[in-house]
């Protein structure tokens, strides 16, 4: 584990002995010492390298997988900068094109779901940004591009009170009580429900 002393000797075989059996399992091994230092970057680098130099061999598809792992590992809170998350979708898709009995299928799709779980949180934390500003057609903008991007996922009971006091509050009525019966449907004990019968006893009024 002195994976500064074991990346120094790892690049020297590489300098040494180019397109030797020992470079080549050189380049692989400095990817892996990148990957536990933390550095993915550098990780990805290496990886991507390796594809580059030996892209049919066993070792490219454990290549490609941790390429995607380092993006993965990257990924930020789901109210920063998602560029990591979308990086690891494409590169775990990749691996299951290229790949798509590789022995890390199971591992691969559990990532893949968080993932789109992430964004699926991004993309609320943004919609409910404009919506806390009351930029309504902002909102229905997003809220359209949720219900597009996400429809394998089950909305959880704020997208859906959000449906529905958007289209309240652009007077799109039917539209809103559609939402906001799901809603009550799904979940009859969200803080949700009572938010939104509020806003249509106030509106009542």
């Amino acid at each position: 584990h002195n994976y500064k002393e074991a990346e120094h000797s790892l690049s020297m075989i590489n300098q040494q002995h180019p397109g030797s059996i020992y470079a080549k399992k050189a380049s692989l091994i400095l990817g892996d010492v990148y990957y536990s230092e933390g550095d993915y970057l550098l990780a990805i680098e290496e990886y991507k390298k390796f594809i580059e130099l030996y892209p049919n061999t066993r070792d490219a598809m454990f290549a490609q997988y941790k390429i995607a792992m380092s993006y993965y590992k990257m990924m930020n809170g789901y109210k920063l900068d998602q560029t990591p998350t979308k990086k690891a979708i494409e590169n775990f898709l990749i691996l299951l094109d290229k790949y798509p009995n590789n022995p890390y299928k199971d591992q691969v799709y559990d990532h893949l779901t968080e993932c789109v779980k992430q964004l699926y949180r991004h993309q609320l934390f943004i919609t409910r940004f404009y919506y806390d500003l009351g930029k309504y057609r902002a909102t229905e903008i997003e809220l359209d591009y949720m219900a597009k991007h996400f429809t394998d996922l089950n909305f959880n009971d704020e997208m859906l009170y959000l449906l529905a006091s958007v289209y309240d509050h652009l007077g799109k009525k039917q539209e809103a009580l559609n939402f906001f019966n799901e809603l009550k449907k799904k979940y009859p004990n969200s803080k949700y429900v009572v938010l939104f019968e509020k806003q249509l006893n106030k509106v009542g009024k």
